[in-house]
This record gives structure tokens, C-alpha cells and sequence, in this order.
């Protein structure tokens, strides 16, 4: 097959996971012998340009703000029209079998443009995107009502030129037959948000184990480890005040925090080292950058336990596969899709979101339990060797891209 993967962003540019997974998958589908090129934005490099198959030629933007009516659609109406021929003109080129949009947040209006192409399209949802899409910036022009009679009498002369134009994108729904989604819960939220997708389907994510090597014992030490992005969402705060219970309740004067990860929150992580001074705590947390996801898989061989404090509902949870591949067990909260991935007492030891106190016990029974410990290492393995291989997920993802190709014939 001739497949154009569409993504906002892609590696070395990422957000987290959702790009990652892309990368993988596009090595995978590669490998198998289909030809792949990537459409992405211009993200993260100068201006537009092509490395190797990956073409950064899109607009996108991390943040939109509404403080200027005008401008702002000024700004959209540049952006989508950048990005819409772009995307003909690479279709165009390439002639792909089918289209492939994974992470869509900010340029819904892209996927649904495509649909109006000769080439089929399917969707990776790999986040909250799909069923908030109506909050997408140049999609919610179709539903806009602004202030005031000058800007409505603007608006009402201005909106139909676009939508006869083809700039506006359609109203059409997603093809529920051409959506996969990486978690039941994803689904779920998309059915709950009112798309009709219950005939979509579900393909979970699943890791190259040969990337992952077991750890072969366990240290007996008190080293936490949390990996992620460092936000209000992933509860970072409650490890941080779990492992000050550990020290000054328990009396676990050997335990300590690694932080590693990177920020979009500044005022979050203000706070966060504000409260580590203010805990007394300077010598037993460590902050560090985010680190590539080849040396990550590494670093797990040196902790003993991997904090998943997550307050939000995850779409999945990649870094808890790769713990448990590793042999790293979980301390975590199994919110979203990450109760479709954590058993506790098996695969992991789950407690409630934002509960530092229930956290900290949480991890004083895992270590001091040998049985447990071993049980949930061992859990943990087996449940990504069982469910989460990658091999799997591509061999799922294949077949499905294949039928949506032959229909299309």
C-alpha cells in the first residue's frame, strides 16, 4: 500500500506518546514493505521542508487565543489555506492508496477536508481530540455567534463565501468504519460526546519488548521514579507529597523522587519546586529533562518504582507499558484508559487520584511485601507480552488499512 500519515506533530518534534506511537508505526508499516510518507508541521524547525519522507510543510500552533475576532480568522483563514494545499498538492504527488490521520488536535478541519478527496481516510485516535473536536479553532467557526450586530452582519456575509469556497470544512461525520481507537475508554468518551462510532474499532498499543530488557532482580532500595510530562493533569504534586510521607511519617529516610520530564505549564512547575523546598525535600527529589525515549528504557533498570499519579482521565499509557516491560513495578492511578492496562495487585498497585496519603502506603506495601513486589513485576511483564506486543498492533492496523483500500476499489 501507498499510505500519507498526517500528523500535527512528529519526531523529533512531540508532545508525548501520540506522536512516538506514529514514528513506530510508520517504521513498522515500512518495514512490512509499504511505502509511507509523513505530512506534518513545520513545528519546531525554521520554515517549511522535506527530510527523507517526512514533508514539514503544515501550519500549526500550540495555543489559540480569541482577544481579536478579526485577526484571529485573519490568522486561521492564512493557516488553513497553507495547509489545505499542502495537503492536495503532496496527494497529489504521492497518490497514496489511503490516508492516515493520526493526532488531528487543532487541524480537525484537515481530516475532514480529506474526506472530500478520491482517497479513502482513517483515523488513529490516540487522544481526547476526536470527541472535543468542536473545539478545534477553525471548526468552531461553524457554530461561531459573534458579539455584537457589525461583527454578525460581517460574519453572515463572510461565512458562506467560505463554505462554498471549500475553505470551511464540511459538516460530515468521521466514517466510523475508518476510526480506530488505541483504548476502549476513547471510544467510550467519543460515543458519550455524542459521534456515532460504535461500530468503530479498538486496536491497543503495544511495544517492541526487544527494546525492553526485564530487569533481573530487585535492588531493594526506595528509588521512585516518575516519567512524563510535568503538569497539573499527571499529578505531580502527589508524588511529591507522597514521598514526603514516606520520609517524615514512615521514616524512609533512604527513599527519593526523579522527576524527569519537560513542561508546558510554567506556573505549574513553579509550584511544584516551591513545594519541594517548602517540604524540605531539595535532597530527595531530583528534577531532570526529558530524555529520549531509547535511554529511557534504560533508566528504568535503575529505580525500583514507577509513580503513575495521573488526576486526569489518560487516553492510554504508554510509559506504563514500558515499566511493566521493563519489570519496573506501578504505583499508579488507573484513570481513563489506564484502568484497560493496570490490574491491581497483578500488574500494578493502584490507588485514587490525588491521594498522596493512600500513594505513600500504596508504595511502603509494595516494598515491603517481597510477594507482592514479585507478583506485580511478573504481572506486569506478562500483561504487555500477552496484550501489548507492537507486533500485534501493526498486524491489527494492517488488516484494517487493507480492507479500507479493497472497499475503496
Amino acid at each position: 500500500m501507498r499510505i500519507l500519515v498526517v500528523s500535527n506533530f512528529y519526531p523529533p518534534q512531540f508532545n508525548g506518546g501520540y506522536e512516538l506511537a506514529c514514528r513506530d508505526m510508520v517504521d513498522a508499516l515500512r518495514g512490512r514493505g509499504h511505502e509511507v510518507c509523513v505530512l506534518t508541521s513545520t513545528h519546531g524547525v525554521a520554515g517549511p521542508m522535506r527530510d527523507g519522507i517526512v514533508y514539514r510543510w503544515l501550519k500549526t500552533h500550540l495555543e489559540w487565543t480569541v482577544e481579536d475576532f478579526l485577526r484571529h480568522l485573519a490568522d486561521l483563514l492564512r493557516r488553513e489555506l497553507i495547509n489545505q494545499r499542502a495537503f492536495k498538492r503532496l496527494c497529489n504527488a504521492f497518490r497514496p492508496d489511503v490516508v492516515y490521520a493520526w493526532n488531528l488536535w487543532n487541524m480537525v478541519s484537515l481530516g475532514l477536508k480529506a474526506q472530500q478527496m478520491p482517497w479513502p481516510v482513517c483515523y488513529f485516535v490516540f487522544d481526547h481530540w476526536f470527541s472535543k473536536m468542536e473545539s478545534d479553532p477553525w471548526l468552531s467557526l461553524l457554530h461561531h455567534r459573534p458579539r455584537g450586530f457589525p461583527r454578525r452582519l460581517f460574519w453572515s456575509l463572510v461565512a458562506p463565501l467560505l463554505r462554498s469556497s471549500g475553505v470551511l470544512p464540511p459538516t460530515q461525520n468521521f466514517d466510523p468504519l475508518h476510526i480506530q481507537f488505541a483504548s476502549q475508554y476513547l471510544k467510550d468518551a467519543a460515543v458519550r460526546a455524542g459521534k456515532p462510532v460504535e461500530g468503530a474499532e479498538v486496536i491497543y498499543w503495544g511495544l517492541d519488548l526487544s527494546n525492553y530488557p526485564y530487569k533481573a532482580a530487585a535492588t531493594g532500595g526506595a528509588q521512585l521514579l516518575y516519567a512524563g510530562e510535568i503538569g497539573p493533569h499527571k499529578g505531580v504534586h502527589t508524588a511529591i507529597e507522597a514521598l514526603n510521607i514516606l520520609v517524615r511519617q514512615r521514616g524512609w529516610d533512604s527513599a527519593t523522587l526523579t522527576i524527569i520530564g519537560g513542561t508546558r505549564y510554567h506556573d505549574y512547575n513553579v509550584r511544584i519546586h516551591q513545594l519541594v523546598t517548602h517540604l524540605g525535600l531539595e535532597g530527595k527529589i531530583h528534577f531532570e529533562a526529558q530524555v529520549a525515549r531509547e535511554d529511557l528504557a534504560k533508566l528504568y533498570q535503575a529505580y525500583d518504582v514507577l509513580l503513575f499519579p495521573s488526576v486526569w482521565e489518560e487516553p492510554f499509557g504508554i510509559t506504563l507499558l514500558e515499566a511493566m516491560a521493563a519489570g519496573i513495578p506501578i504505583v499508579g492511578t488507573a484513570t481513563g484508559g489506564a484502568n484497560e492496562i493496570l490490574e491491581d495487585g497483578t500488574s500494578a498497585v493502584v490507588f485514587p487520584k490525588g491521594d498522596a496519603d493512600a500513594c505513600a502506603d500504596a508504595v511502603r506495601r509494595l516494598l515491603e511485601d517481597r510477594c507482592l513486589y514479585d507478583r506485580v513485576r511478573t504481572g506486569g511483564r506478562r500483561t504487555v507480552e500477552e496484550r501489548f506486543r507492537l507486533e500485534r498492533t501493526v498486524d491489527q492496523i494492517e488488516r484494517s488499512l487493507m480492507r479500507i483500500v479493497r472497499a475503496a476499489e
